[in-house]
This record gives C-alpha cells, structure tokens and sequence, in this order.
C-alpha cells in the first residue's frame, strides 16, 4: 500500500459533531485489527473491489479530511466516510426533547455521534459473536477472526486487517473457526451466512432503503438472528435511531444506573423511559451506555 492517498476528500458533518468524543469507544480498550482511533486519527481498513483499502478521518481546520489508501474511488471514500462517522445524523431534535436525568448528560456529551459498521454484514457477523457472552470476551474473538480472515494492511508502523469478506468467511473451516473461541452454533451461523451473501441470496445493503419493520422481518429470517441481534444490527449496521436492544443486559444496567439509583431496570421500565424519546430512542440509549462506559456519575438529586 503506497504512502500517498489515492483519494482525499472534505466532509462537512451535521452539527454538533464532537469528532474526538465520538470515536472514543474505539480507543477504550487499547485493541484494534479493521478499526481503531489513534492519535487523534480514525483508521478503517476494509475490502473494496477485493483489494485491502484503507481509510483515515480527522478533523481539519474546516470540516473532517478524510482520506483513502488502496483501492476505491473518491466517492466511494466520502460515501463509507461519512457512513461510519455518522455525519449526516442531526442530534438538534433529540437535544430538544432531552430533559430531566438525560439534560446533564447532554450536556456533558454533546456532538456524540454513535459510529456504524461499514456495511450491514459486518454488522450482523460481529452481531453473532456478541450473543450471550461479555463484550470483552467477543472482543478477543473478533480480533482472531479478523486477524485471522482479513487482508494484511500496513501504514506507516501500523497493522490493520480488513474485516473479513463473505467470500472467505463462506469457505472458513468449521473446526478452525471453533479453533479461535466460537461456539459450534456461531460458526455455523457466520458461514451460513457468508454463503447466502456470497452466492447474491441475500442482499444485506438493500436493506438500508427499507421500513423498519420489514428489515426486522428479514433479519430474523436468518439463521440464528433474533431479537437482540435484529436491534444491533438495526442500530449499529443500518443507523436506525429509535432501536434499543430492550433485553440486553448493559441497556438495563445503564438505564437503572441514571434512573433508578443503580437497580438494574426491567424491559418494561427500559421501553418506558427511553420510549419517551420516540425516533430517537436508541441515541438516548447510546449516551447512557457510553456515560456509564466512561466514567460519567449519575447526577445525584
């Protein structure tokens, strides 16, 4: 991969945007393969017309400079760049609902911008490994799977890996896969997946221009996709705003910490507070996982 970008671009995200506030999460573990934030730089490695291709954001003087390594286009580079850094989200509507609990922490949090995954697949592939175990522990299965699967990618004195395509996820060994931590039923769920993707089965991208509803529908007609794993995706690989994952457990822990004095809330206490934020549900639930994730104390009364 060559030092110098093959394309550059200016963006010019949705205000407020705090760039540094909302790549954040990728800097909280100190561990990167296709993802990371370092030095004030957002590093993406991905796949794109079969080659590893790297992009970088940061902020410029006016705007965020974003720039491309490898293959791809310039429109290509703006359209990923401005995707995974969610520019063209407007927080001003859910800042105006805010009150009560939620104000200080508004306050506190302002211009962050919950991240997505560069494509829906990805979404859904990084949703399978997070199913029913700890976030730390899917962690460490990602990063074999992508270390593992991925196209090496070199910048400078740093490694990458591209996220996995579906051609290669579709022809993984079963075992090998078991080999780096997946249960049986995991792996089976990914390489099935990948194979439907690969084979143009299942079109996963188109799924952007649908309702809601219907995408729900046909995300949990995929094997091993169900309610949790429908919401991740919605939110994370589709940028669905009003999606909250009701029975995750770090939803529940988050809202009980603001809301109920640190009482782990219910489901039906979960949709009944952040319900009250309508099409911007799941922002409010993103700002009360990332202040509990960060350090932020519920304000006491």
């Amino acid at each position: 991969m060559g030092e110098k970008p093959t394309a550059m671009a200016t963006l010019y995200p949705v205000q407020p945007f705090d760039f540094n506030l909302s790549c954040g999460i990728y800097a909280r573990t100190g561990i990167y393969t296709h993802t990371a934030y370092l030095d004030c730089v957002l590093y993406k490695c991905l796949e794109l017309d079969g080659e590893p291709s790297l992009i970088t954001v940061e902020r410029g003087k006016v705007g965020l400079r974003v720039k491309l390594y490898g293959s791809g286009s310039r429109g290509q580079l703006e359209s990923i760049a401005s995707w995974i850094t969610s520019s063209d989200l407007d927080l001003n509507p859910f800042y105006a609902e805010a009150e009560g609990v939620m104000k200080p922490i508004i306050e506190r949090l302002r211009g962050l911008k919950p991240p997505r995954t560069a494509t829906v697949y990805e979404a859904l592939v990084i949703a399978y490994t997070e199913q029913q175990i700890s976030l730390r522990v899917a962690m460490v299965f990602q990063t074999r799977i992508v270390e593992r699967y991925g196209q090496l990618c070199r910048h400078g004195d740093l490694v990458f890996h591209s996220f996995p395509s579906p051609a290669v996820l579709a022809a993984a060994d079963m075992e090998e896969l078991r080999g780096l931590g997946l249960s049986r039923n995991k792996a089976d769920f990914i390489t099935g997946l990948s194979k439907r993707v690969e084979s143009g089965e299942l079109e996963l991208e188109s799924l952007k221009g649908m309702p809601t509803g219907e995408v729900r529908e046909v995300l949990q007609s995929i094997r091993g996709v169900g309610e949790w794993t429908s919401d991740y995706v919605l939110a994370r690989g589709l940028g669905r705003t009003e999606m909250v994952p009701y029975d995750d457990l770090g939803t529940q822990d988050s809202v009980g910490l603001y809301y109920k004095g640190g009482v782990r809330a219910t489901r039906r206490e979960v949709e009944e507070i952040l319900g009250k934020f309508g099409a911007y549900a799941g922002i409010a639930n993103y700002y009360l996982i990332y202040s509990r994730f960060f350090g932020v104390e519920p304000k006491t009364t």
